[in-house]
C-alpha cells in the first residue's frame, strides 16, 4: 500500500513543556513564520506540528508539541502521551518554562525529562527585559547543563538558544565530512563551441537545467484531507503514513493545526496534510477554531489533490456541499471518499446506489471520482491512492496548441456553432495556458450571447479527447475580431 519516506532524515528538534509557557510562540519564532496556532487559552496545540527550520546554518525538523499537564480527561491524556513520544524520539529537546512562574506541572514534566537530560536545552521564557535576566539563575537547580533565557515574543536570546542546540546536534548528529569538490565535465570544442568560454557557458546552462529538473522531481505531491469533524481524516492519515502523526479521538475538533507527514507510494513522494474538521460558520465560537478552519482552507488551496472525507453513515450534510463548492471555486482536484462503509447495511447494488445519490447531491462535482472506504477495516485504501495518482497526472496534462486546434477543427465540423442573433459564431483558435488547475482559452468572434450549452459541448470534447475525466477544467472565452 505505502511505505515511509526514504528521503534523508533531518535532525529532529522538539519544543516541549507544560501548557501556556510560550512553546508555539517560540516554535514560530524559530521557523520564521506563523506555522503553529497561538492563543492565550491553554491547550491550543494538540497534535505535534512540524516544519523545516534552520538552526544556525543547520537544517532541522522542528516539532511543536502539546502541553504536558496533569489533566485527567481523555484529550489531556492523549496530548500528553503524544508529546512524550515526540520527546523520546527527538535528537534535541527544547524544554520551555515560564521564567515568571513555576508550577507542579513543571516539576512533574522535568522529572520525566531526566532520562533525556543530555540532549535537553532548558529555555526560560518571558525574559522580556533586563530586570528579569536574574530570574534565569534559579533554573540551574533543575540540573540541566544548558539553560538559556529568552523572550519568544520579542526574539531575545535566540542566538544563545541556537548555539546550545547546535552543541547537542554536534554530539548526537555530527555532520559528515564534506566531499572534495569535483570539476564538472565540460563539453569539448568538437561539440560545436568555438572557444573555451563558449564551452563553460554551455556547461553552466546545462548544470542549471539539471538542477531545475532535479528540483522539480523533488517536489512532493501535496495531498490534503478535508471534511467535517469526525469523518475519519486523522485515522486515514495515520493509516497512510504507517505512523501516529495525528491524534485520533471521538471528541469533535481534536485536530486543530494542519498536521504534515510524508510517505512513498509506488515511488511517488507524497506530502500529506491532515486538516481540522470544518464546521458551519455559525458553530465556530472561538478564535482557535476560526484559525483552524482557515488553515484547513489554505491547505486545500495549496494541495495538488484534495480528498473530501464524507461520513457514509451520516446523511450528506449541507456542510459537505459547502466544502465541495469551496474546493471547486479554488480549482482544486478533488476525490470524494465515502468513509465508514463497513457500518452500512449490506444491500444489493449498495455502491452504485450511494454513488448515484452523491452525484445527485453534488452536481458541481460530476467529474470527481468517488471511492468507498473503510479506514477501520483498511478497505479501499489502495483504490484511493491509485485514484490520487491518476487525478494528479491529469492535473499536470498539457496539450500543444497545434494538436489542440486540430481537434477543435474536428469538433466544430461535427457540431457547428449555432447562430447568435442571426450572426455566425466563429471559434478562431484555442490554447491551454495553465495546468493545475487546467485552463483552456478559446478566442471567438463574439463572447456576448455565446451559448452556454455550446461551451459545455467544447469542455466535454476536451475531456473526452484528452482523457481529463476526473479533474476540473475551465474554458475562458476571449473576443478577437478579425483585423
Amino acid at each position: 500500500m505505502s511505505s515511509s519516506s526514504t528521503k534523508a532524515k533531518l535532525p529532529v528538534v522538539v519544543v516541549a513543556g507544560r501548557p501556556n509557557v510560550g512553546k508555539s510562540t517560540l516554535f514560530n519564532r524559530l521557523v520564521g513564520r506563523r506555522r503553529a496556532i497561538t492563543d492565550a487559552m491553554p491547550g491550543v496545540t494538540r497534535d505535534p506540528v512540524s516544519a523545516a527550520a534552520t538552526i544556525g546554518e543547520r537544517p532541522v525538523r522542528l516539532v511543536d508539541t502539546g502541553g504536558v499537564g496533569i489533566g485527567e480527561n481523555e484529550m489531556d491524556i492523549l496530548v500528553a502521551e503524544r508529546s512524550l513520544k515526540s520527546v523520546a524520539d527527538a535528537d534535541v529537546v527544547i524544554l520551555v518554562m515560564d521564567g515568571t512562574e513555576t508550577t507542579g506541572e513543571d516539576e512533574d514534566f522535568v522529572d520525566k525529562l531526566r532520562q533525556v537530560a543530555d540532549r535537553t536545552v532548558l529555555v526560560v521564557n518571558k525574559i522580556d527585559n533586563p530586570e528579569r535576566e536574574n530570574l534565569v539563575a534559579a533554573f540551574y537547580e533543575y540540573g540541566f547543563a544548558r539553560v538559556v533565557g529568552v523572550s519568544a515574543t520579542h526574539g531575545l536570546g535566540r542566538e544563545e538558544l541556537e548555539e546550545a542546540v547546535l552543541e547537542v546536534l554536534a554530539v548526537r548528529c555530527p555532520l559528515p565530512e564534506p566531499e572534495p569538490p569535483t570539476e564538472p565535465e565540460l563539453p569539448n570544442a568538437q561539440d560545436g563551441y568555438e572557444s573555451r568560454d563558449d564551452v563553460e557557458i554551455a556547461a553552466d546552462i546545462a548544470a542549471e537545467k539539471t538542477l531545475a529538473a532535479k528540483s522539480a522531481e523533488d517536489q512532493p505531491l501535496k495531498l490534503a484531507l478535508i471534511g467535517r469533524p469526525n469523518t475519519g481524516k486523522s485515522s486515514l492519515a495515520n493509516l497512510l503514513t504507517g505512523g501516529e502523526f495525528s491524534l485520533v479521538s471521538s471528541i469533535p475538533g481534536t485536530t486543530r493545526d494542519v498536521i504534515e507527514s510524508e510517505f512513498i507510494h509506488r515511488g511517488v513522494h507524497i506530502q500529506l496534510l491532515d486538516t481540522a474538521g470544518i464546521r458551519r460558520k455559525n458553530k465556530v465560537h472561538d478564535d482557535v477554531e476560526y484559525y483552524s478552519v482557515n488553515r484547513s482552507i489554505q491547505a486545500a488551496e495549496q494541495a495538488d489533490v484534495v480528498v473530501l472525507m464524507i461520513d457514509a453513515v451520516d446523511n450528506v450534510a449541507e456542510q459537505d456541499k459547502r466544502l465541495a463548492s469551496l474546493v471547486i471555486d479554488r480549482g482544486c482536484a478533488v476525490i470524494l471518499a465515502l468513509n465508514k462503509w463497513d457500518l452500512l447495511n449490506p444491500i444489493s447494488n449498495l455502491e452504485q446506489a450511494m454513488i448515484d445519490r452523491v452525484r445527485f447531491i453534488f452536481p458541481i462535482l460530476e467529474f470527481a471520482p468517488i471511492v468507498p472506504l473503510s479506514v477501520v477495516e483498511k478497505r479501499g485504501i489502495d483504490e484511493l491512492l491509485k485514484t490520487v495518482l491518476k487525478v494528479h497526472r491529469q492535473q499536470q496534462f498539457h496539450v500543444d496548441t497545434g494538436r489542440l486546434n486540430s481537434a477543435l477543427k474536428r469538433w466544430v465540423e461535427t457540431n457547428p456553432p449555432p447562430l447568435v442573433q442571426r450572426h455566425p459564431l466563429k471559434i478562431r483558435y484555442m490554447t491551454q495556458p495553465e495546468t493545475s488547475p487546467i485552463l483552456f482559452v478559446a478566442f471567438v468572434n463574439r463572447t456576448r450571447g455565446f451559448p452556454e450549452h455550446y461551451r459545455r459541448y467544447l469542455m466535454n470534447c476536451i475531456r473526452k479527447e484528452f482523457g481529463l475525466s476526473s479533474v476540473p477544467i475551465r474554458l475562458e472565452l476571449r473576443e478577437q475580431k478579425r483585423k
